[in-house]
């Protein structure tokens, strides 16, 4: 049952996702930090990038503050973009504040080594961006 409600939550999460992301302008709309390093955009990119490997409970910031932001971490293949089909999407809830760990996931595991795609939506925008964990 707990898992079906989470595979129920993820998918109607990633659809609002998907909706949002056609408003947004571009995959960083706004200031996004893990760790101690701010996500950056190159022109022509698809994702907004975090340049080095970070830790599975490193601290994490949106430079928006909505009553819900909704981050989903999607591990990828080696590539870094495409999506790993044998893994669900982690998910992390901020209410009412624009800080938290990637350690604070509804499941509560701990993101494993690897490259994700991590899709916050906060407001009406989502930023995208290409990270990994150490």
């Amino acid at each position: 049952m707990k898992h079906s409600f989470l595979k129920t939550l993820a998918i109607l999460i990633l659809a609002g996702t998907s909706i949002s992301s056609a408003a947004a302008e571009g995959p960083l709309p706004f200031e996004v930090k893990v760790g101690d390093q701010t996500a950056t955009h190159k022109a022509g990119e698809p994702f907004a990038q975090i340049e080095k490997p970070v830790a599975a409970d490193a601290a994490i910031s949106i430079g928006n503050k909505a009553e819900m932001t909704i981050i989903n971490a999607h591990k990828t293949a080696a590539d870094g973009t495409t999506p790993d089909p044998s893994s669900q999407p982690a998910i992390i809830i901020l209410q009412g504040t624009n800080a938290g760990k990637l350690d604070q996931t509804m499941d509560k595991q701990k993101l494993s080594p690897g490259k994700y795609l991590l899709s916050i939506t906060s407001g009406e925008n989502t930023a995208t961006i290409k990270f990994e964990v150490k």
